[in-house]
Formats: C-alpha cells, sequence, structure tokens
C-alpha cells in the first residue's frame, strides 16, 4: 500500500508540474495556444483542470479493469500502453521541428510530459494487472 501511495503522490506532483510548464509557454507558444484556440492550457487553474481530468480519467480506467476480467484487463492496459508509447513518439517528433520547436522549453517539456504520465499510469497498471492471480 505504501508503494501505491507513493505512486499517486509522484503523479500529483507531475500533473502539478505538467499544468504549471504547459501554462508558461514562450511569445510565440502564447501566440500558438491563441490562434488556435488551445483554451483549456491558457491558463494555470485551466491546465491544471485538463491535464488532472486526463490524469484521474485514466486512473480511473486502470482502478476498473481488473473488474472486466485478467485477461480484457490486461488486453485493453496493453492497447492504452502502447497507445500511450505511439503519443509519446509522435508528441517528441511534432515538437523537435517547425514552429512548435519554437514554443520554449518548458512548454516543449510540458508537452512531452503529459504522453509519460499517461505512460506511467497505464504501465504501472498494466504491470500490476499481470502480477494478479487468476481469479
Amino acid at each position: 500500500m505504501n508503494r501505491n501511495l507513493s505512486f499517486y503522490l509522484i503523479l500529483i506532483v507531475l500533473v502539478v508540474v505538467d499544468a504549471w510548464l504547459l501554462a508558461h509557454p514562450n511569445l510565440l507558444g502564447k501566440l500558438g495556444v491563441l490562434v488556435f484556440k488551445y483554451d483549456m492550457i491558457r491558463t494555470f487553474p485551466r491546465a491544471l483542470a485538463t491535464v488532472g481530468i486526463s490524469a484521474l480519467i485514466s486512473t480511473l480506467i486502470v482502478a476498473f479493469m481488473p473488474k472486466a476480467g485478467k485477461q480484457t484487463a490486461l488486453i485493453v492496459l496493453g492497447i492504452l500502453t502502447v497507445g500511450s508509447i505511439g503519443l509519446l513518439i509522435n508528441t517528441i517528433m511534432k515538437f523537435s521541428s517547425g514552429s512548435y520547436a519554437m514554443t520554449g522549453a518548458g512548454f516543449k517539456t510540458g508537452a512531452i510530459l503529459m504522453p509519460i504520465i499517461l505512460l506511467l499510469i497505464f504501465g504501472n497498471g498494466l504491470l500490476e494487472t499481470l502480477k494478479l492471480k487468476k481469479a
């Protein structure tokens, strides 16, 4: 149980840091947020709500997956973990070139941190499901 508590405390810290980074782009990043109407990350409270709700929904999916059966949980969490890896790769590629690359190091880090948070949640859920004994 202590390991679970520390995982969730680290997750909360990552969510707050990610929201802070996303809410504070440089001037070009601020223009991008306005032009592309990314209202969900325009301010720190909005970014915190966006990142927090995403992490909460992901955590709830992981929490309720074992109730669907171990095999189903493994398949769904495996797909979500692989999807998070794909999202991470896509985000890194997107923020490595073009106008996204000029949005500031903090904003880029925040953008890359979101799929990492999802990967941690789904990957941890997958590992915990693998450890479950067959019902």
